[in-house]
């Protein structure tokens, strides 16, 4: 088929925020954010647009798409447990298997691995109190 037509699996998310709403139950800083949240995905989305398709790879345009939404998503889910915190408020319970954060923090990680061409094999390990971090952390006798 044709390299430069593909069609999404997932929409871009569209964030629309009440127009009647009483932002004064926030504080500054949490309005704020909230509000500024809306322009994020905007300014995400005109980024996305200015990408050269017709390049090799599509420019980054999928990686910098995951990459974004994951990130804006995740701000999301921050900027929504401190408005329950502020209101002492609850979500419904979700089964074990329902870890979007986890999932939205895993994306990141792949996308950050793939654009710097490297693969991160395990957590680095620091050594008894040096500022030198081990580029290959001892296993077997060796680490003890």
């Amino acid at each position: 088929m044709d390299e430069g037509e593909f069609a999404f699996h997932v929409p871009d998310p569209v964030l629309s925020l009440p127009k009647d709403a009483d932002w004064k139950l926030f504080t500054t800083e949490l309005s704020d954010e909230i509000l500024w949240l809306s322009n994020r995905v905007k300014n995400l989305n005109y980024a996305l647009d200015s990408l050269d398709l017709s390049r090799p790879g599509f420019d980054g345009f999928f990686e910098k798409r995951q990459e974004g939404y994951a990130g804006l998503a995740a701000e999301a889910m921050d900027l929504i447990e401190r408005m329950l915190e502020k209101f002492g408020l609850t979500l419904p319970t979700k089964p074990d298997y329902y870890r979007q954060r986890e999932g939205l923090a895993s994306a990141i990680l792949s996308v950050g691995e793939r654009s710097s061409g490297r693969r991160t094999t395990g957590p680095v390990t620091q050594s008894n109190g040096s500022n030198v971090l081990q580029l290959f952390p001892k296993t077997g006798d060796e680490a003890d």
